[in-house]
């Protein structure tokens, strides 16, 4: 059944029926600049998420759906010039205001308590069609990819809440977005994040600042000796590690002032080979050596964190740096769905592929909170796939506007989605909610 809180999980979409806010998020952004006589605001929002959820992203095929339900059908001209830098700023005000709600809390472990907020953030790349190099440049060292942009994405797991998911540019990378989420960290909150974001300086301010960060460690890091003897590389410093955790304090830094806890976790060997061959590959690929460094390590999976060991044992931080695989998910939903894929063979204007891709975002920011609303209280972990609720997001969209006399669309929708969006029960292997319920409650 649907959890009271969560029926009819509307209160925070109907914002999309809205017409008087819409009207006012145009005008201020200079979309319209006077009240519209044909192409209403919450026309051309309707037209463009149904054009992306039918993995549509022509002008003809927006203006074809501006004569859904009661609008008033306007031409594919009408939808080119609307289709400009204006109309990029009401995109991104509709997504800022969708990200501002906060889910349904998830029940999770005991160690979860510990933290005000856990904020997962990663990064992902977007391609568009070559024609969109000038507006999306690429620095890249093949020929395919001339039209990239970075999307940066951040979301606490304990509320449920965005924070950000911002297009940056190609040339923004993960390094250099590792300073973005300063600002918003507050002291107890525990930041995770891949090693693409390792910085040791901006370690030292989160600790400075109160903030619990775990993320993974770079292989190429030099660990200083006790005894004043010249940095050791990690792979010589786990060489004597016996044991399937190995546990201790170091310093890092560019001036090795900074203390901060690693802890290396052994894999099994079927995940040790397959990291050797996944290197193997990628080697081979670009026709140089495996690295050794690399290699030697593959047997280890090594974090850093400054979470105190009475909050996190030794086999804690390997389990919560799991969570992070709900962003992950979160890019798998919304580049397996709409019309992501069509945006690498569409050539159009920038503004017009920038409009696409914000109504996609906040399909995929829709559909999250969907998927914690429809999630049962009485469990720590979902029990609904995002992926398959991604994939009705046409039949979404048609429940919150209906075109016919149906009786309570939505409420039908909910319980549409509960019915079919479960995961599949397999004979050999787990599906991803029983792996996070065994993750979570080991935890506790």
């Amino acid at each position: 059944m649907l959890k009271d809180s969560s029926l009819p999980c509307r209160n925070s979409i109907d914002f999309l029926n809205d017409s008087d806010f819409l009207q006012q998020a145009a005008i201020s952004s200079g979309f319209f600049k006077r009240k519209a006589r044909k192409l209403t605001p919450q026309g051309f929002l309707k037209a463009v998420l149904h054009a992306t959820a039918n993995a549509l992203t022509s002008f003809a095929s927006i203006a074809l759906h501006t004569g859904d339900g009661n609008a008033v059908p306007c031409s594919p001209q009408n939808i080119f010039k609307r289709c400009g830098a204006p109309a990029v700023d009401f995109m991104r005000k509709m997504l800022d205001h969708a990200i501002s709600f906060t889910a349904p809390a998830l029940p999770g472990p005991q160690a979860a308590a510990f933290f005000k907020r856990i904020i997962i953030q990663d990064g992902s790349l977007i391609r568009f069609h070559d024609s969109a190099c000038t507006h999306f440049p690429a620095v890249s060292s093949t020929t395919e990819d001339k039209a990239m942009l970075r999307l940066q994405f951040a979301y606490d797991y304990k509320s449920g809440r965005i924070l950000f998911a911002t297009p940056a540019a190609y040339s923004h990378t993960d390094a250099a977005a590792s300073a973005d989420t300063l600002d918003w960290l507050e002291p107890g909150d525990l930041c995770l994040r891949d090693m693409g974001y390792y910085k040791a300086e901006l370690f030292g301010k989160m600790d400075a600042k109160g903030v619990f960060y775990l993320s993974r460690l770079k292989p190429e890091v030099k660990i200083p000796q006790e005894d004043g003897q010249p940095a050791i590389g990690l792979d010589e410093f786990l060489r004597g590690a016996s044991g399937p955790v190995f546990d201790k304090t170091i310093r890092v830094g560019a001036k090795r002032d900074f203390i901060t806890r690693v802890v290396a976790v052994r894999v099994p060997e079927k995940v040790a080979a397959e990291r050797r061959r996944k290197l193997h590959a990628e080697a081979k690929r670009r026709n140089k050596a495996p690295s050794a460094l690399k290699f030697a390590l593959t047997d280890w999976t090594v974090f850093v964190t400054n979470i105190p060991r009475e909050m996190a044992g030794p086999e804690d931080p390997h389990k919560l740096y799991g969570l992070r695989w709900h962003v992950e998910l979160v890019f798998k939903a919304l580049k397996g769905n709409g019309c992501m894929r069509a945006l690498t063979t569409h050539a159009s204007n920038p503004h017009h592929l920038e409009v696409l891709l914000l109504a996609q975002l906040l399909q995929i920011v829709l559909n999250l909170r969907l998927w914690r609303m429809l999630s049962p209280a009485t469990k720590g972990v979902p029990r609904l796939s995002l992926l398959k609720i991604a994939a009705l997001m046409r039949e979404t969209l048609a429940a919150l506007w209906p075109e016919g006399p149906y009786t309570k669309p939505w409420e039908k929708h909910m319980r549409t989605l509960l019915r079919r969006c479960c995961y599949d029960k397999r004979r050999k292997r787990r599906n991803l909610d029983e792996i996070w319920e065994d993750g979570l409650n080991s935890l506790s």
